[in-house]
């Protein structure tokens, strides 16, 4: 690995293959090892190697943009999704609850064919819809607070390309509350939400099965900038929260035939989506949640069994899950950026079993904060992560001024045995990438990463690798297979036989 870089004191300003990213290191002042020429291998006994000394960035939170900063995106094809919140199709709920009323005279009442109706609650209610002027309950205004149970809604009709409003199945606005129980609601058409909570509200739902049919489509990536980007295909959402508004999910079941099953989107800030024991689904194509920027999702024992990938996120967001199973059609997940180059995408596992086809992780031009712990992940690519550069042209672009930091990759294992390969080479030159393993075994190749390791974690390189090697390690923990050579910038330098026949070869840093 080419570096490049000059002192200034014990400080050092380290350049690798063009990486942008500003890292501080602190050279080791102990003299080079001498070349280990033995034939044989396990000849090493117990040695330290000294590595580099590197400050990890520290990330200041990115303020959400204001109106005005917000404007050149306006209408954009951009990665987030279709639609925008200014909905053209104008929808009549047939149930609609305003500042704690039901009011009749401003519900479709003749879609309503059974059940009760009242100003805080409905029970058994059936509604049919088999057009787009149809929607489904719309609570709404801060005096709401509703209750919706043993309710089926089945509606049908395009949702031209905005999102929530009226026509969806079941929608809680203006700050108003809306619980849903034992409740199965049906749409198909695009842009036809099963569930949409917006604009400072609640929604909580129980026991209940929302399923988004969208309009057919061929399971192949279609010619938009959004579903290239996303490397998915649909046109509807199951679920969308959006604008300063909370979605909570219990013991339900979330299906979309494509596009997504719980989705965020235009946050104004912030927004927060929870799921809990539940089952997540899309089946011909999509993901199964969306942390779009200033978004916050927590899946807690769910199970997903998406076409594409379980989670995307973007722009200064997170999702964390705990004890998930996850079988992906591509990646685990997919972390992106259309917003500034300074945003912080974070992604938090731990336990569960995750299955992919692609990468567990896939990251395009984007800076990332990923941590696995105590999970179960198998990648039939065998890649563990990788990044790439995104040909969205909305993408954030790393800063190229000199002395600005790029905060990077930075991926931490604990608690684990995986195999799969890091790959950073495409994304080199734009931010570094760092894999950190805590009490972890990791079987696979490193290309153009940094690696620390404590004490109780090992490595063994499958293929050729090119490393940094950041604090101090034993030789006992890295190891690879005879033909195998890993190259490694450190605080020394020297050639040492490992104990499986593999050839360590380590440079100064320059």
């Amino acid at each position: 690995m080419e570096t490049s870089g000059a002192f200034i004191g014990r400080r050092q300003f380290l350049t690798i293959a063009g990486a942008t990213s500003a890292l501080t290191l602190t050279a080791s002042a102990a003299t080079p090892a001498e070349t280990n020429t033995a034939s044989g291998c396990n000849t090493n006994g117990r040695q330290t190697i000294k590595g580099l000394v590197v400050e990890k960035p520290v990330h200041v939170p990115v303020k959400p943009p204001s109106a005005a900063e917000m404007m050149p995106l306006a209408g954009a094809d951009a990665a987030g999704g279709p639609g925008g919140r200014v909905d053209t199709v104008k929808s009549t709920p047939a149930v609609y609850i305003g500042d704690g009323k039901y009011l009749p005279d401003s519900s479709k009442t003749d879609a309503v064919s059974a059940g009760t109706v009242g100003d805080a609650f409905a029970s058994g209610v059936k509604i049919s819809g088999k057009e787009v002027e149809t929607g489904g309950v719309s609570v709404k205004g801060l005096g709401s607070n509703y209750i919706l149970t043993d309710t089926n809604i089945d509606l049908y009709g395009d949702g031209g390309f905005a999102m929530g409003g009226p026509k969806s199945g079941a929608l809680v606005s203006d700050y108003g509350i809306l619980t849903i129980r034992d409740s199965t609601i049906t749409t198909s058409g695009q842009s036809r939400n099963a569930t949409a909570a917006q604009d400072h509200s609640i929604l909580k739902v129980y026991n209940s099965t929302l399923t988004s049919h969208g309009i057919p489509f061929t399971p192949d990536i279609t010619n938009t900038g959004q579903k290239i980007q996303l490397e998915i295909d649909g046109n509807s959402r199951t679920h969308v929260t959006m604008g300063n508004s909370y979605s909570y999910f219990y013991y339900s079941t979330i299906i979309a035939d494509g596009w997504a099953a719980l989705s965020t989107d235009d946050a104004d800030g912030f927004v927060y989506l929870e799921a809990n024991h539940c089952k997540v689904q899309t089946i011909k194509s999509g993901y199964g949640t969306y942390a779009d920027r200033y978004c916050h999702n927590v899946m807690n024992h769910c199970d997903f069994d998406v076409a594409s990938m379980a989670a995307i996120i973007e722009g200064e967001a997170d999702v964390t899950f705990n004890d998930t199973n996850a079988k992906c059609g591509s990646y685990f997940a997919l972390i992106h950026s259309v917003s500034t180059p300074a945003a912080l995408n974070s992604l938090k596992v731990t336990g569960g079993n995750i299955k992919t086809k692609s990468a567990i992780v896939l990251v395009k031009s984007a800076n990332a904060e990923i941590v696995f712990d105590g999970a179960k992940v198998v990648s039939e690519s065998n890649v563990l992560l990788k990044s790439a550069k995104s040909v969205d042209p909305n993408a954030a672009k790393a800063a190229n001024t000199k002395g600005q930091e790029v905060y990077g990759i930075h991926a931490t294992f604990k608690n684990m045995d995986i195999s799969g390969d890091v790959i950073h080479t495409e994304d080199k030159d734009n931010r570094n990438m760092t894999v950190y393993l805590e009490s972890t075994t990791l079987k696979g190749s490193i290309k153009d990463a940094f690696i620390k390791m404590n004490r109780l974690s090992k490595w063994f390189a499958t293929k050729d690798s090119n490393v940094t090697l950041i604090g101090d390690v034993d030789i006992s923990q890295i190891d690879a297979p005879a033909g195998v050579t890993i190259t490694a910038v450190a605080g020394q330098s020297g050639t040492y036989r490992l104990a499986s026949c593999g050839t360590l070869v380590l440079k100064l840093a320059q």
